[in-house]
C-alpha cells in the first residue's frame, strides 16, 4: 500500500531508564507494509542499523503523492537482509494525516 514512499523516523520518547534520546530524523523508504500484523518494513538509507533504538517510541511519517501521513511505534527488530537494513516497526492506533491532525486510518 505504501511500499517505496520515503519516510522520516524521529524517536519521540526514550523506554529504558538508561536509554538515551536520540532527536536525529533517520531517512528510509517502506520497503513492506504488512496491514494484518500492523507492521511497517523500513528500508533505512542512512547510518548503520545500531543507531535505532529497541528501547523507544519512534514517529514514522510517510509520505505519499497527495499527503503527509503519521504513526507512531515501536522498532520490534533491525536486521540486514542482502544488502538493505530493514526495520521492523509495530504501529500503534492506525494513521494520522499530518497536516490536519485527522485520524486518517484507525484499526480496532
Amino acid at each position: 500500500m505504501y511500499e517505496g514512499n520515503p519516510v522520516d523516523l524521529q524517536m519521540g520518547k526514550v523506554i529504558s531508564a538508561d536509554g538515551i534520546f536520540d532527536d536525529s530524523t533517520r531517512r528510509c523508504r517502506v520497503y513492506k507494509y504488512d496491514l494484518e500484523e500492523d507492521y511497517i518494513y523500513l528500508e533505512l538509507k542512512e547510518d548503520n542499523l545500531t543507531a535505532i533504538s529497541l528501547d523507544a517510541k519512534y514517529r514514522c511519517y510517510i509520505s505519499t503523492r497527495t499527503e503527509l501521513l503519521y504513526c507512531t511505534g515501536v522498532v520490534k527488530e533491525r536486521y540486514r537482509s542482502e544488502d538493505k537494513s530493514i526495520i521492523r516497526f509495530r504501529i500503534e492506533n492506525g494513521f494520522y494525516n499530518a497536516n490536519e491532525g485527522q485520524n486518517v486510518m484507525k484499526r480496532a
